[in-house]
């Protein structure tokens, strides 16, 4: 047992002792503050656990002592297009790969559109912006997804998009997709040919984008595309981070209010009764 979920789950145990509401374990300080808005900290008090595993495992912890009126958030990654379940009903997966999948899917795009983006070049775009991200992250994704079945834990971190996106279209070269991943990873004894034609196989066999492309890659390409083909954007006015943080800003309650998310956290209430988390709609 790691040491830092039994940390988490001790001072759990602490607060109880002078608190009765819920607990809402989230992995990350992005997490906390998507859903500070919505939380009313005498109802509910919000802990990051640092990471997907360590919010499950503070669940364990504190299942094996009927500790009630505590609950998990966490992202999905890829686990809805493997067929992966969480056991514990008081964890709540994601339905979009990540938090920012779910972000870049509502009207905060939309907001963040018309807050960052120039009308004409996103008129002259003519194309669904949305739509246009998913197309081109799903490849990403069907990358991330045959190094996780292959188990050659290909490198993705620092990935330079500009190297396989073209940024009047947004649109990808799979080849050189697949190229930069490989000399990322520092594996020339692939084949790009055959890595290109296995993804494009996991492609073919998709029914929902979604469930594969990581908001990650969206932000990023967002981002790209704002310097670009949306926008006249400098650098440093939307780097991914802060693009981040504009699509939570733009998120509403009307947002929250459409999602799986939502229903997931009120029918958890419904069964954990005495226990909030969500404010009142």
């Amino acid at each position: 047992m790691h040491r830092k979920p039994v940390a988490t789950a001790n001072a759990i145990r602490m607060k109880r002792q002078s608190y009765n509401g819920s607990f809402l374990i989230v992995e990350g300080r992005d997490d906390r503050l998507f859903f500070d808005p919505f939380v009313n900290d005498k109802d509910c008090r919000i802990t990051v656990a640092e990471g997907k595993e360590n919010v499950a495992e503070v669940i364990a912890i504190l299942e094996t002592e009927c500790f009630l009126g505590v609950v998990g958030v966490v992202d999905a990654d890829l686990d809805h297009i493997e067929g992966n379940r969480l056991l514990s009903n008081n964890i709540i997966v994601h339905e979009t790969v990540d938090l920012e999948a779910l972000l870049i899917r509502s009207m905060a795009l939309d907001r963040v559109l018309v807050e960052k983006g120039n009308a004409q070049k996103i008129a002259a775009f003519g194309k669904d912006v949305r739509n246009e991200l998913v197309a081109t992250a799903v490849w990403i994704g069907c990358l991330r997804l045959y190094s996780h079945r292959t188990e050659l834990n290909l490198k993705f971190q620092g990935l330079k998009y500009k190297r396989f996106v073209n940024k009047e279209s947004l649109t990808i070269d799979i080849q050189a997709l697949v190229r930069e991943v490989m000399a990322r990873s520092q594996r020339p004894d692939l084949s790009c040919p055959d890595i290109v034609k296995d993804i494009k196989s996991i492609h073919q066999s998709l029914s929902d984008f979604w469930l594969i492309c990581y908001g990650k890659d969206m932000v990023e390409l967002l981002a790209f595309g704002l310097r670009s083909v949306l926008g006249t954007n400098k650098v440093q006015d939307v780097r991914p981070e802060m693009i981040k943080t504009y699509l939570r800003l733009s998120f509403n309650r009307s947002d929250l209010n459409r999602t799986k998310l939502s229903r997931d956290l009120r029918a958890w209430m419904v069964l954990n009764s005495g226990f909030r988390v969500l404010q009142p709609a």
